[in-house]
């Protein structure tokens, strides 16, 4: 096989790797969702404003699930299209 072969060959398993990760990540991202949903809820109106601190910290982890889904999703594009160029 040669180098350009290989090197495809390692880009399609890198996008297909990318491609599987976002995927899981995309179902955690639900699971997280409600689980989160439910905490707050439970939390709702502390008087020590740990339902503002702990709703911060959720959405922060919530919302760097959903940049790590997109750049999976972005390098899967990206390898899949470059290899398939050369």
């Amino acid at each position: 096989m040669s180098q350009i072969q290989q090197l495809k060959a390692q880009l399609h398993q890198v996008a297909t790797e990318a491609t599987q990760g976002a995927a899981s990540l995309g179902t955690y991202k639900q699971r997280f969702s409600q689980s989160s949903a439910h905490v707050l809820a439970l939390i709702q109106g502390s008087a020590t404003k740990a339902d503002a601190d702990i709703s911060q910290l959720l959405d922060a982890a919530g919302m760097a699930v959903e940049q790590a889904t997109e750049a999976l999703q972005i390098a899967a594009h990206g390898c899949k299209s470059y290899a398939d160029q050369i």
